[in-house]
């Protein structure tokens, strides 16, 4: 009977350990879930407010109540698309250019740095290391003059002749980094099956940096999506190159505009120029944040 009794304490004072140890687990995790749905309202705050807006008429913008949700939906304030559909188009070409060769042509200069010993190889990695230390405003001078030279003022293409030049010491740096990753055997077996060195590079290493290389162009078509600076300084006053954001600029800030209340229009097209970056990152979040981890080889 006393074995009993004890027993059934012992059951009782578990029972109650566990009891707590869940009420302190359901705590911690209330706690926890509570300060993420404050942080993402705390954040998402702006975005939505834009969103709205952009739904609401002008006449319920001037109306001097304040609220947050529309009480009448108007959808045709994102019409405005149309108008900047032409600059839509030249910033597509500049993004999916550099999107495209400037991670590639990191690649190519990285090969030779990462899978082979030349002379001058050290003297040219650290020539190549020290341009990251110069700042972007050092260069914008030279780089204008060069333009100017080069007769690229005021055309698109001064917005991505840059991708062929190798796409930046930062992502020539990351891909020889990733390409040291792979063991060298691989190489060494692709040459005894008489593959050369562009075969090794394009059919072995190259689908082997596909993680870096998705990461380098994501990164630059969302730097590039709405840049200002750049079309600001070499597209100059030719028009019909500017790129959306440099167009939506000029077109919000003219005389004829700044007197007339488009705050509505104004926050469509930010959200529509906000979509491109986003869904971006909502489709390749996994690659962008995990695709760098990857080793060269699995197992």
């Amino acid at each position: 009977m006393e074995e009993q009794i004890i027993t059934t304490g012992e059951a009782e004072f578990v029972s109650e350990i566990k009891r707590r140890k869940k009420r302190k687990q359901t705590g911690y995790y209330i706690a926890k879930y509570a300060v993420a749905v404050v942080l993402v309202i705390f954040f998402m705050f702006p975005y939505l407010f834009m969103v709205n807006k952009s739904l609401m008429s002008a006449s319920e913008l001037l109306a001097g109540d304040a609220h947050f949700f529309p009480r009448h939906f108007q959808i045709s304030n994102y019409a405005i698309v149309k108008d900047f559909w032409h600059n839509i188009l030249n910033t597509l070409q500049v993004v999916l250019i550099n999107g495209l060769f400037g991670p590639l042509t990191s690649c190519i200069c990285a090969f030779p740095f990462a899978r082979h010993n030349f002379r001058g190889k050290k003297f040219m990695f650290g020539f190549m290391m020290s341009t990251v230390l110069l700042p972007t405003a050092v260069l914008m001078i030279p780089q204008y003059f060069l333009y100017s030279q080069l007769n690229l003022i005021g055309k698109l293409s001064s917005q991505w002749i840059g991708a062929f030049w190798g796409g930046g010491a930062l992502n020539i740096f990351l891909v020889i980094q990733f390409m040291r990753t792979v063991p060298k055997d691989v190489d060494n077996a692709a040459r005894v099956d008489g593959a050369n060195e562009y075969q090794i590079f394009f059919f072995i290493l190259f689908p082997l940096c596909f993680n870096v290389f998705l990461y380098m162009a994501i990164g630059a078509v969302m730097g590039l999506w709405m840049d200002f600076q750049g079309p600001l300084l070499y597209l100059g006053n030719n028009s019909d190159q500017y790129t959306v954001g440099l167009a939506f600029y000029y077109y919000y800030t003219s005389s004829s505009n700044v007197s007339s209340n488009l705050q509505n229009r104004l926050m469509a097209m930010c959200v529509v120029m906000s979509l491109v970056p986003m869904l971006l990152f909502l489709i390749f979040q996994k690659q962008m944040i995990g695709g760098i981890k990857i080793g060269g080889l699995k197992g």
